[in-house]
């Protein structure tokens, strides 16, 4: 039986079929709730950084020391001084008249204070074993060359029973964005 040369499919068919093929596939980048939804969320995380740009966080400088009694000149009562040892290095971020919190004792008692003097003259730990009478374990919280640091503390007559204990302080130096803090930052922000 000879085979015809009719074609299989429809002409018109093929036509069809050869147009949509043709045509580009449009996507539909734009979908209104999805469009709303994005910049609802941009304009939130902006917002929150922002915030977060705005937060401010302490930065503090810690120390030990010990407090001792000193007596006001001109005056008859004795005043409670702790007197901190740092190391070199953190001299250019201490400053007369910047504000701590001071640790006094094993069981800490917290008072707050005011740098009240700042010395800077390099001070051995043999010398200052011997200016302020340190001895057991207030003699080795010095360890190496030092400056000492006078923070007056406020608080009530009753600290004198601490005369002689070891202390710890710390002292706010200046304040830095919470975004500081995280890693990289740093350098983004230009600091």
């Amino acid at each position: 039986m000879p085979m015809s040369e009719r074609p299989v499919f429809r002409e018109s068919a093929l036509e069809r079929y050869q147009q949509r093929n043709e045509q580009g596939i449009l996507l539909r980048v734009s979908y209104p709730p999805a469009l709303i939804f994005f910049w609802i969320f941009l304009l939130i995380l902006f917002g929150v950084g922002g915030f977060a740009f705005s937060i401010q966080v302490p930065v503090v400088i810690q120390g030990q020391g010990v407090v001792i009694v000193q007596k006001v000149a001109g005056q008859s009562r004795a005043a409670v001084v702790a007197e901190l040892f740092f190391s070199p290095d953190q001299l250019t971020h201490l400053h007369t008249g910047q504000s701590a919190v001071v640790n006094i004792g094993s069981s800490p008692i917290n008072v707050s204070g005011i740098v009240e003097h700042v010395d800077t003259n390099l001070m051995s730990p043999d010398e200052a074993r011997s200016r302020f009478n340190l001895q057991g374990g207030l003699a080795q919280v010095i360890i190496g060359p030092s400056i000492t640091v006078t923070l007056s503390i406020r608080s009530a007559a009753s600290i004198q029973v601490y005369a002689g204990s070891l202390c710890n302080a710390q002292i706010q130096t200046g304040s830095q964005s919470v975004l500081s803090l995280l890693p990289g930052f740093n350098q983004f922000l230009g600091k």
